[in-house]
């Protein structure tokens, strides 16, 4: 499950001790999220942590927990700030230059939008 190697990892990168680094290495392995559910940026991150020898990436707890086909947990990296950040454009709640609007958009009064 976890390695000796991953403990003095999550010791000098998270600061916790070895029974707290187990047990957040145990809910790594059971909750973590792997690369299919995330964006392809985050993927391509996560495959370029994974290695050659067919191990996967877990994210828990904005942390990247590598682990081996026997699920031993090998080492842990910390995620960078753009990784779980989402698209923060919703686009525009108002429009507050109606022909500006128009001139970008292509839109015009005769296609149904009104004010």
């Amino acid at each position: 499950m976890t390695s000796c190697h991953s403990i003095e990892r999550a010791k000098e990168r998270i600061g916790i001790n070895a029974r707290t680094a187990e047990h957040v290495m145990r809910n790594a392995l059971e909750r973590g999220k792997d690369k299919t559910e995330f964006g392809w940026r985050q993927q391509n991150w996560l495959t370029a942590k994974e290695t050659a020898c067919g191990c996967r990436a877990l994210i828990y707890n904005d942390y990247c927990f590598i682990v081996n086909q026997d699920d031993l947990i090998v080492t842990l990296y910390k995620l960078p700030g753009w990784f779980m950040q989402a698209n923060r454009y919703d686009g525009k709640k108002r429009i507050r230059n109606r022909a500006k609007y128009e001139k970008f958009s292509g839109k015009t009064r005769d296609a149904g939008w009104a004010m």
